[in-house]
């Protein structure tokens, strides 16, 4: 009798590489188009048209890294490119980035993250690291400060949340929900984030196909979310607001889209069924212990890298024989899985809330509003430069630090204000830098009233003195 001997691993799948990530492309399509279709209604389709731009930047970087990379390697590049499914890297850093991040700092992330956390290793199949994931630690840690000035973001729920202290009491947790259209809003995703994370409905869909198909393993993507809403669930269970606090930890930041498109990802994640759960509880309690005591105001990014470093360290926990080993995989799985669910919960419990301060917090107040010529505005010591024809670059003191912003006018009117820096608390001040917000400073002159952003006065004082400044300067 004659065997046939082939090396691991053996195919036994019935789909093929090839038609899993085709199937993963589709689904980053339809949450790209989603996203597009969304910025263009809520903000203008120059935002759509930005998005747009921003996937081919982060496409055309990686695919340039990758075929200089086989050139250099003396590969045949286009048959390396396609079997390199580099596309899929390049998309999820566009949708995992803000739309006002520069195109400077797309390229070099997705350039430094194709080549040092997958090509260096040895390609597909071989890297330690999530690329995408890679890049945006990169984005985050690097180029905060690069940013293109004519595309304005404006608070997300993670960072309001951080900035009470993540505890909050029921009817304050109400206050704080309804800036973001509430429950439904987070589960829409009707508020400005990264690109495309927050359509938290959109892609859990896109989840259910993708592991409908068998492009994702159910076992990564349920089990996060799962342990993700339990750990948040019981943590709440200490402060009076379970249910919600837990809705809001799934649904908000990067947890849906890194539970379908990241977490997933067959290379950097465990290979036995053992390895994934504890994968996922590890990645939800890790995503929940910086959320909750470190200066990042979402940790899902940040956790799936960590896991990435454990993954062989956890094939290895779980290595054996899965049937005569089962009683030790399985009592050691167990071991750990508890001690995930323990940690998050007593670090939860001890969370205070943060008492906000009166001059960030004051919403029932409302001052005589005065118009701008009438307004004192020295304490925000604003300062404008002309760079242009009706053009300034002017900055501003507001609660805690100095804004920047690019004022436009036309004749003695204001055309535009946009945003350059921002200086303040995130997450409070920061509601005055909305879009929507600054779009009551059109057609402004002297004699114009605006009212100051509800919870942002501070924020919207420095706006309003930078404007007045370069009204001022015009009329010179």
């Amino acid at each position: 009798m004659k065997f046939s001997f082939h090396s691991a691993p053996n195919y036994r799948a019935k789909r093929s590489i090839d038609g899993i990530m085709m199937d993963v492309s589709l689904g980053l399509f339809v949450v790209l188009i989603y996203a597009m279709v969304w910025y263009g209604l809520n903000s203008g389709w120059n935002y759509s048209l930005r998005i747009g731009f921003m996937t081919i930047t982060t496409c055309v970087s990686a695919f340039l890294t990758e075929a200089v990379y086989f050139k250099v390697m003396k590969k045949d590049v286009c048959l390396s490119l396609k079997h390199s499914y580099v596309w899929i890297t390049a998309l999820i850093i566009a949708l995992i980035t803000r739309i006002n991040v520069s195109c400077y700092a797309l390229i070099i992330a997705t350039v430094i993250a194709v080549l040092f956390g997958k090509l260096i290793f040895g390609g597909f199949g071989q890297n330690i690291f999530n690329p995408a994931a890679f890049a945006e630690a990169i984005i985050m840690n690097s180029f905060g400060a690069s940013v293109a000035t004519d595309f304005t973001t404006g608070a997300t729920p993670m960072s309001t949340m951080a900035s009470h202290g993540w505890v909050i009491s029921g009817s304050a947790l109400d206050s704080v929900l309804n800036q973001f259209n509430g429950l439904t809003g987070l589960l829409l995703g009707n508020y400005y984030s990264t690109i495309g994370a927050s359509f938290a409905l959109c892609i859990l869909l896109v989840g259910a196909y993708l592991i409908y198909r068998k492009a994702i393993d159910w076992r990564l993507t349920c089990t996060y979310l799962a342990a993700v809403f339990g750990m948040s669930f019981i943590t709440g269970l200490f402060h009076g607001n379970a249910l919600e606090f837990a809705i809001v930890n799934v649904l908000g930041g990067g947890v849906v889209f890194g539970a379908v498109f990241m977490l997933t990802d067959p290379v950097t994640s465990p290979v036995s069924p053992a390895g994934k759960y504890v994968f996922a509880f590890g990645a939800a309690a890790l995503t929940l212990l910086i959320r909750w005591k470190a200066n990042l105001p979402d940790g899902a990014l940040f956790s799936i890298l960590l896991m990435n470093m454990l993954t062989p360290a956890i094939d290895k926990m779980v290595d054996g024989s899965q049937v005569k080993d089962f009683k030790r995989i399985w009592r050691n799985t167990a071991i750990v899985l508890c001690v995930c669910l323990v940690v998050p919960v007593l670090v939860g419990a001890n969370l205070q809330a943060k008492e906000v301060k009166a001059e960030q917090a004051k919403t029932s107040e409302k001052p005589k509003v005065k118009a701008l010529k009438d307004s004192d505005f020295s304490s925000n010591e604003a300062k404008c430069t002309k760079k242009s024809k009706g053009v300034y670059a002017c900055e501003a003191k507001g609660f805690e630090g100095v804004s920047k912003a690019t004022i436009t006018l036309e004749g003695n009117k204001v055309k535009n204000v946009v945003v350059d820096s921002f200086g303040d608390t995130e997450g409070v001040g920061d509601k005055a830098t909305e879009a929507t917000e600054l779009k009551k400073y059109e057609a402004v002159t002297m004699d114009s009233t605006i009212d100051a952003t509800s919870g942002a006065t501070l924020t919207s004082n420095a706006l309003k003195a930078m404007v007045y400044k370069a009204l001022q300067e015009a009329s010179k």
